[in-house]
């Protein structure tokens, strides 16, 4: 006992001779009063619910022995699967045979039976329905056929007719002579559902009851009931809830009936009621006697209580961020070891903060200056070679034709390399970068003259919104330098740009002479991983631009077919387009 520390000792008391034996009595005499309870109320749910359940059940065997019995009246076969030449020839008919051959069966457990068929030739009305197989207005007949069955029992929602509403039906495939199968014919045998609500009312002083059909949703239930309150494959049966005990039973065995069951809930407040007020008497009793000892207890380990008050608060402030030592006597027991250690870990914390956050402070920016760099890097590299090919086109062209006057096609030189050197703007309207574009299309138009056309697709919508400087003329250089240069004629290019419900889409199509697969996807690997470009420095720029501009969330797509032309482009959300133009803005 020497070796035990004096904190277990005293613990050990307190546990022994106070808390154990006050929890023991209270738990064994609560555990007993709950069993009792629970005994009773299981007891007068089951008794209840039987009840209920053989009213409700007989009330389906009345229905389904009529739809039986009608099911197997061949004159209704013969009548319902008739063609009849006009309405007059349906009406003798229903007037000699159909007119009250359905509603002689009405009883109190029944409110309606009608029966629906597709013979367009009858006249819908009373308890005669035409519909069509694909309708989508029988909600019944769907769960019909998901039955597999010829009968069962449904619960919906009756949304047209005269008196809409919802509806507990019991409804069958009319197909026991397959003379008369030329048309379809159903058989559906509306219950009364206020009757089955005022047999689950009778047990409304004791539970309350709810009818759960097979998709598990409560198609009735007592007066004041909410529902639907049963949760799909939860297990009812003998569960303590916030208003009592529950429990459940199938209705019938039947495959008709399959999964419906009846649910019974006991309000047992009042028994709760009861049951607080002994507990509360237990509390203070257990308080009472509880108070001695821990009186006793408090003043030997009162010398305990200022230094771990005193810690505890320390390590709040250790909670909220706040590394504060603790400057007290400490002490020679556990204690005052703990509290001695406290302060050296407080002391190494601020420590190693000191010294990350300056760490974290310097890799920031070292991390801001490179991409500073790099950025200021890439809006340098204008690939100038589209200006040396003009240059000589227009020198062949002169010197072969005698031009005197190319004033236009300098002018557009002249403006595009003005754009290219002067303008510092990181994002410019979609429009600017577009007519930069057309600058350099004229100027390639030059070059071939009727050989090379070029289009615009652009939805006036994108005009204003920004994007990055060079973001599509490099696009358009590459097809024109590497698509169409090897083509002979007929050389075209698609410029376009849209939007969708998410993104800005721009994409840049040749009729050049494309590529193979394994190529395009070096090509890709190449782009991303800056080495090997061969020539397409243009398409690394603008990736590598949109990239850093909005933090990798742009799509870049690349395809291309051989002999077919390539489309190259790329998707910006239009939440980061937004949130770069107000940026701009501000």
């Amino acid at each position: 006992m020497n070796d035990i520390p004096l904190k277990y000792k005293f613990l050990l008391i307190y546990l022994l001779c106070v808390l154990l034996p006050i929890l023991t009595i209270n738990i064994f005499f609560y555990q007993r009063n709950s069993d009792d309870i629970r005994i009773r109320e299981e007891e007068n749910l089951r008794k209840s619910i039987e009840r209920a359940s053989g009213e409700l059940i007989g009330m389906l065997e009345e229905s389904v022995a009529l739809s039986r019995s009608l099911a197997g009246d061949d004159s209704l076969y013969v009548a319902l699967d008739r063609e009849y030449a006009s309405p007059l020839d349906y009406y003798d008919e229903y007037n000699d045979l159909l007119r009250d051959r359905l509603t002689r069966y009405m009883s109190p457990n029944i409110v309606e039976v009608s029966i629906f068929t597709d013979n367009a030739s009858i006249q819908s009305g009373t308890n005669y329905q035409v519909f069509h197989r694909d309708s989508n207005n029988l909600p019944w007949l769907g769960q019909l056929n998901q039955s597999n069955g010829n009968i069962v029992v449904v619960a919906y929602n009756e949304t047209g007719g005269l008196y809409p509403g919802k509806r507990i039906s019991i409804v069958s495939k009319m197909n026991n002579y397959t003379a008369y199968s030329k048309y379809a014919k159903y058989l559906k045998i509306d219950l009364n559902i206020e009757k089955m609500e005022s047999i689950l009312n009778r047990e409304l002083d004791s539970l309350q009851l709810r009818l759960v059909d097979g998709q598990n949703q409560v198609v009735a239930a007592s007066a004041g009931t909410e529902a639907p309150l049963i949760a799909q494959n939860t297990r009812v049966s003998s569960t303590f809830s916030e208003s009592g005990y529950s429990m459940e039973r199938a209705i019938g065995d039947y495959r008709y009936v399959k999964g419906w069951k009846l649910v019974g809930i006991a309000d047992t407040r009042r028994i709760d009621d009861l049951l607080d007020d002994a507990r509360s008497s237990i509390i203070w009793l257990a308080i009472i006697s509880t108070m001695v000892p821990t009186l006793l207890i408090f003043i030997i380990l009162h010398s305990y209580h200022y230094r771990v008050k005193k810690l505890s608060r320390h390590m709040e402030k250790v909670r909220n961020e706040r590394f504060d030592l603790i400057d007290i006597k400490e002490g020679g027991d556990e204690i005052g070891g703990l509290i001695r250690t406290f302060n050296v870990m407080i002391s190494k914390i601020t420590t190693l903060i000191n010294d990350v956050y300056k760490l974290e402070i310097r890799q920031k920016s070292l991390e801001l200056e490179r991409v500073r760099t790099e950025l200021s890097m890439l809006q340098s590299q204008v690939n100038p070679h589209f200006l040396f090919n003009t240059l000589n086109a227009l020198l062949v062209v002169c010197t072969k034709n005698g031009y005197s006057d190319v004033t236009e096609i300098v002018k557009n030189l002249s403006l595009l390399m003005r754009q290219l050197l002067s303008r510092v703007d990181d994002l410019v309207p979609l429009r600017e970068e577009l007519e930069l574009t057309t600058m350099y299309l004229q100027i390639e138009k030059f070059r071939f003259g009727h050989l090379f056309n070029y289009t615009f697709d652009i939805d006036p919508q994108v005009l204003s919104l920004r994007i990055p400087r060079m973001s599509i003329q490099p696009l358009v250089e590459n097809a024109c330098k590497h698509g169409l240069q090897a083509r002979k004629d007929d050389r075209t290019i698609l410029v376009t740009a849209r939007l969708n419900e998410r993104d800005l889409v721009v994409s840049v199509v040749d009729n050049g002479v494309g590529m193979e697969r394994s190529k395009l996807q070096q090509l890709m690997e190449n782009v991303r991983s800056d080495s090997g470009m061969n020539g397409h420095i243009g398409i690394r720029n603008v990736y590598r631009r949109l990239e850093l501009f909005y933090n990798g969330v742009v799509r870049f797509q690349l395809n291309s077919d051989p002999d077919k032309g390539t489309e190259a482009g790329f998707h910006i959300p239009l939440t980061k387009l937004k949130a770069d133009e107000w940026k701009k803005e501000a």
